[in-house]
């Protein structure tokens, strides 16, 4: 596994993953559109400029911009934790004999606190966990699912807590106002990984064990090599983002637009609009293709807002030989749609089910007395309909379903 590393800096305060009830402007220069749209008031001579890229943008570092002038992406990570640290690779946490039969001895329990449920990623993460707790006899005594409600979840850890369990297994819907009741289960005892980022204020090896992410930079760049590749190298193209800041999308953004501005000087970015609520993103889309009808692509910061886009596009009259839209996480409804040659060129794939796994054995060395490393990443895996069948049984570790067969078939 080759490792690119730069620092990414300071973490940045959280807000809430996919749900907030105000709205967030992607610049300075903003209307509101119904849908929690944020759209450029510059109207069309954003075609002739810089877009306006939101606040939270940071402008690639020399190191990045090495990274994203490379011919090939595919098995490297690039990304740093989200205190600057050097990524280590998932497949390099494993557990010898002897830790095993010690964390089988230890009769360790176990909590897991997510933020939702209901989406392949989170349900995908979830599988690993318990797998992997499993193979080592460890007992899950409680599962909690927040729902998106940041209240909800501080009062699912206060009950975890009244638990007491050995380990805990989490993402943080919202940094800053779960931190107070993560730090809690830290100062009793419990051994702490984090999915995606920490709780803010909290540090590694102090308050938490570890973090375990997507290459979350390698993932924008795989979608941006995606869509350059559906376009023909050439064309102009709209980025539909998660308007607020949060670290894994914020990083997603930022390495399309640098493979982008490395690679493809033939692909203009003519507007980047935010959403803040992916439910409402075919409002934003729709939107964007009103201002802008001649577009030619469109990227979306995951697989629910990629719906929304491919909705769009079809109420505009699009058709999915002319607009092509490219997304990450391989979702079901994002993999039948580009199974069917359905608007969705190119998919930037997490592997939630192996970042699962590789949360539970740093959470079960942690208890055992194993000193780990604070950041730990998943390799993205870039994924076309060429290679879809293969990727889904890759990611989810079971058959393709025989709906999307019958379409990779039939197309």
């Amino acid at each position: 596994m080759k490792k690119i590393s730069f620092y990414k800096g300071n973490l940045k305060l959280m807000a809430l993953l996919f749900f907030s009830f105000g709205l967030i402007a992607c610049s300075n220069n903003v209307e509101q559109v119904s849908g929690d749209a944020t759209i450029d008031s510059n109207n069309d001579s954003n075609k002739d400029s810089e877009v306006t890229h939101p606040a939270w943008y940071e402008e690639p570092s020399e190191e990045q911009l090495e990274a994203a002038k490379m011919d090939n992406v595919s098995n490297i990570i690039v990304s740093n934790g989200p205190h600057g640290e050097e990524a280590v690779s998932a497949s390099e946490i494993v557990i010898t004999d002897e830790q095993a039969e010690k964390i089988r001895e230890s009769n360790i329990t176990a909590a897991i606190a997510m933020g939702f449920l209901g989406d392949d990623w989170s349900e995908q993460q979830l599988a690993g966990l318990k797998s992997e707790f499993d193979n080592f006899g460890i007992e899950i005594i409680s599962e909690t699912n927040a729902n998106f409600d940041d209240t909800k979840q501080i009062s699912d850890l206060e009950t975890i807590g009244v638990r007491n369990p050995d380990i805990l297994v989490s993402i943080p819907l919202d940094g800053q106002t779960t931190a107070g009741a993560y730090k809690a289960l830290a100062e009793g005892g419990t051994k702490i990984v984090f999915m995606d980022q920490p709780a803010a204020g909290m540090e590694p090896g102090k308050d938490y064990v570890s973090v375990v992410s997507a290459d979350s930079f390698g993932l924008g760049m795989n979608i941006a090599d995606e869509l350059a590749n559906a376009l023909g190298g050439e064309g102009e193209v709209a980025a539909l983002y998660y308007a607020p800041d949060f670290y894994v999308t914020n990083q997603r953004y930022q390495g399309f637009v640098a493979r982008l501005e490395a690679k493809y000087p033939n692909i203009k970015l003519v507007t980047v609009q935010g959403f803040q609520d992916p439910n409402k993103s075919q409002e934003v889309a729709a939107a964007i293709l009103t201002r802008y009808p001649n577009l030619d692509g469109m990227y979306a910061s995951w697989d629910v807002p990629a719906m929304g886009a491919l909705a769009a596009a079809r109420v505009a009259g699009k058709s999915p030989q002319d607009f092509k839209v490219v997304n990450e996480n391989l979702g079901n409804e994002v993999a039948y749609a580009m199974a069917k040659n359905e608007f969705i060129a190119g998919i930037g794939s997490q592997r939630p089910f192996d970042q699962g796994v590789a949360e539970a054995r740093l959470a079960a060395l942690a208890k055992i007395g194993v000193e780990t490393p604070p950041y730990v990443a998943v390799p993205s895996l870039a994924v076309n309909r060429s290679n879809l069948a293969e990727s889904l049984q890759e990611i989810y570790h079971q058959e393709v379903s025989g709906e999307i067969q019958e379409a990779l078939n039939s197309n």
